[in-house]
């Protein structure tokens, strides 16, 4: 079924409050905490506590749908297997390293000396060797992607970043603008798509001209330059703006496959140095800290450690008290503490105090929410087929299509999580109709 087009709305973004930084790295912290579970997907171990290990050695592996191996971001040796915090916002098994900080690298990192002769199907493989996933959020396993039996025309990376206090891609694109139009076009050449498109704000102009400055060399790539509204970071909002289509369940539907940007950059590294995902860059960020910045850094560092990097708490904040915000505050997860660990899809951990009670509980039946939803949902429709455990009818109000971008909630005057509860809904819908 087509939809109608997509709508979004301006918020403020707070960009500016880490984005005027250069990119720091951090590449030696004493231990990472690498997690044994991907997505939903627990990891198989496959390497004991006092093993040595080598940067880019395979340490555990996923099996089933998405199977692609995961590899140390350090060198050194297995100290322990221990639980730790995660950007989930649980606790979860996790091999610790103890890093030599002698950067071993494994054999298997080395020089690709046959990059222009590579076929789609190598490419592809390279992709699922790497462990390389989606690091926009949803962590999907890119190889799959690119195993559609739709034919793909248009490889669209997504460098919009929308969700606010996010800086981390434009940084990141900033820094290496010439990897991220690489990784674009081993995408391209993996999928045989004759066009690549990076899909990128207006506003951030000195990246914007970065890219205009090496597109003479990447012939069939342009750039887009999307509205300062939330949710344009959505991939079937960013599908719909540059291919003119829209789909149902995939963008292979139409035709495309998306990519996040930091994704691209990862898949440059490995197609040409045989470099798997073991890095990324974090933006930390926040009222509650002293100097927000991105940090470049293995996974599995923790965040309390970057957080001392940036001049650590402002004044007068009591860690105890704040606000942790795992991912963008429109889509992320509210966490307890500071000591979690930098996994593959997370892109920003956001401190703030913690939010005064707020006022008037109940919905005033404004219908806002209707007004700015992305899909053209009623949510408090929604939440109120929940609440009355109404299957039929959250069936119906077609909650399914709900993104969860979080902008329902925003806009609620009476402060209602609606999102929340429209995530409830589907929950409840997908168990009801089995």
């Amino acid at each position: 079924m087509i939809l109608r087009k997509a709508k979004g709305k301006h918020i403020d973004g707070r960009k500016q409050m880490s984005r005027c930084q250069p990119l720091q790295e951090y590449l030696n912290p004493s231990h990472v905490y690498l997690p044994l579970v991907h997505q939903n997907a627990v990891l198989k171990r496959v390497v004991e506590v006092g093993d040595d290990i080598l940067v880019g050695q395979v340490v555990a592996e996923r099996e089933g749908f998405g199977a692609m191996p995961f590899h140390a971001s350090v060198s050194g040796k297995v100290s322990a297997v221990k639980k730790v915090w995660h950007a989930s916002g649980k606790m979860v098994e996790a091999i610790e390293i103890e890093n030599d900080n002698l950067n071993r690298l494994s054999e298997s990192i080395k020089p690709e000396t046959n990059v222009d002769n590579l076929t789609r199907e190598q490419l592809i493989k390279k992709m699922q060797d790497a462990g390389l996933c989606g690091m926009g959020g949803a962590s999907f396993p890119t190889y799959v992607k690119y195993q559609t039996k739709s034919p793909i025309d248009t490889i669209i990376i997504n460098d919009v970043e929308c969700e606010p206090y996010l800086t981390c891609d434009c940084l990141l694109s900033q820094t290496f603008p010439e990897k991220v139009l690489k990784g674009l076009k081993y995408f391209m050449k993996a999928a045989n798509a004759t066009k690549g498109v990076i899909a990128i704000k207006y506003y951030n102009r000195n990246v914007i001209d970065l890219f205009n400055s090496l597109l003479p060399n990447y012939p069939g790539i342009a750039i887009q330059e999307m509205k300062d509204i939330y949710p344009a970071g959505w991939e079937k909002y960013i599908v719909e703006q540059v291919s003119g289509k829209t789909y149902d369940k995939l963008p292979s539907e139409a035709g495309v496959i998306v990519n996040n940007a930091a994704t691209a950059v990862a898949f440059s590294d490995m197609v040409e140095n045989n470099i798997p995902l073991i890095s990324r860059v974090i933006t930390i960020t926040g009222e509650g800290i002293k100097q927000p910045q991105n940090f470049l850094v293995p996974i599995g560092t923790k965040v309390a450690e970057l957080i001392a990097k940036t001049g650590g708490y402002v004044d007068n904040l009591d860690p105890a008290k704040s606000w942790y915000i795992a991912g963008g505050p429109m889509t992320g997860r509210a966490i307890l503490i500071d000591d979690l660990i930098v996994d593959y899809p997370l892109g920003s951990v956001i401190v703030m105090p913690m939010p005064e009670e707020k006022d008037h509980p109940e919905c005033l039946g404004c219908g806002r929410c209707s007004d700015v939803c992305p899909v053209f949902l009623t949510p408090t429709s929604i939440k109120s087929a929940y609440e009355r455990k109404d299957i039929a009818a959250i069936g119906k109000l077609n909650a399914m299509k709900c993104m969860g971008c979080g902008l329902c909630s925003y806009v609620c005057p009476s402060h209602v999580e609606i999102t929340d509860f429209v995530a409830k809904a589907k929950d409840m819908y997908r168990k009801g109709a089995k």
